[in-house]
């Protein structure tokens, strides 16, 4: 099978390697997406965000420093990371580099943020790591400032709703507990554990009664399967071409795409789901992880999904039929 036009999936998890910075190349004009609606203040320790979709990514509008703009939701970063055609600064961090899900390095620059506001929530004096984004802009056809990672996120509770294209943040204690006892309007009907591994949420689930070990990562256009999972997996996962996979730089390699069937999370059953099959060694060395998988769009895409870091949970609120 010949490999089709080339796929990006935008997953950027940080580890330890030898690379060095490169100046950021000058800007260039982007289409902008659609202006959002003015986030709901639920409360002073809750808002319900409106998000569009990059292809497959979760787009919010927030601003650092006075600029604002469209970053992606990205639950497999750890960090608040800007797009360095965008921002400047900031100084090359002795043996640190982004990891993509080809297991491609990048350079990456860090800096002290004053501020960040997201509608209500403002952060001041944060660090964020500058990474070059121009490879999801050209895809993407968008003007993309940075991605939302999980040092931005880990202190709130927060729901990604695809059926009504919506995020709410409320605000934790230190047990995890919401301090607004009324964020939500509903109780969840299920819920499952997970640990906390670096940032990465890991499950424990089973495909096809076998168990199986996946990260959950906002930002993955597709699943990711290793290659190197036991036979009894890959008998659930059906072929359907070869792809080339972008990384943050233009550099791509070659790999299976196709559907993964019987993925189970506890009681939560999952339709057929797309995947790609990819060497998945170099992410688990950075956290030394033995991942099977990440579950990405594919997954939250049919469900209303909270995430709880302080108390390892995720929680699940019921879809509504039309």
């Amino acid at each position: 099978m010949k490999p089709t036009r080339p796929l990006i999936i935008a997953v950027l998890l940080l580890w330890m390697a030898h690379h060095a910075s490169a100046d950021p190349p000058p800007a260039q004009a982007y289409v902008n997406l659609p202006v959002f609606l003015q986030a709901e203040a639920v409360s002073p320790y809750t808002i319900r965000v409106p998000f569009r979709l990059a292809g497959h990514l979760i787009v919010v509008q927030a601003a650092v420093e006075g600029q604002a703009g469209n970053f992606i939701l990205d639950t497999g970063s750890s960090d608040l990371i800007l797009n360095d055609r965008h921002y400047s600064g900031g100084y090359a961090k002795d043996n640190y580099a982004s990891l993509g899900t080809n297991g491609q390095v990048s350079s990456v620059r860090t800096r002290k943020v004053d501020e960040m506001q997201w509608d209500s929530i403002n952060l001041q004096k944060v660090y964020a790591d500058l990474i070059d984004l121009n490879h999801i802009e050209q895809k993407k056809n968008i003007r993309l400032l940075g991605l939302i990672g999980y040092s931005v996120l880990k202190e709130y509770e927060i729901l990604i709703d695809f059926q009504l294209s919506q995020i709410t943040l409320t605000l934790t204690d230190r047990q995890g507990n919401r301090i607004d006892p009324y964020a939500y309007a509903e109780t969840p009907v299920d819920s499952a554990g997970f640990r906390l591994k670096s940032h990465i949420a890991v499950l424990d689930g089973t495909v096809g009664g076998e168990s199986v070990q996946f990260g959950l990562d906002s930002g993955a256009e597709l699943n990711l399967l290793d290659k190197r999972v036991n036979r009894s997996v890959l008998d659930h996962f059906e072929i359907s071409k070869r792809v080339l996979l972008n990384g943050m730089e233009g550099e791509s390699v070659e790999v299976i795409a196709g559907k993964l069937y019987h993925y189970r999370l506890q009681e939560q059953r999952c339709s057929p789901m797309r995947t790609i099959l990819t060497d998945m060694s170099a992410l688990n060395r950075a956290f030394r992880t033995r991942l099977d998988g990440l579950l990405g769009y594919e997954f939250f895409s049919e469900r209303r999904t909270i995430i709880n870091y302080k108390k390892e949970k995720l929680y699940f609120l019921k879809w509504h039929r039309p």
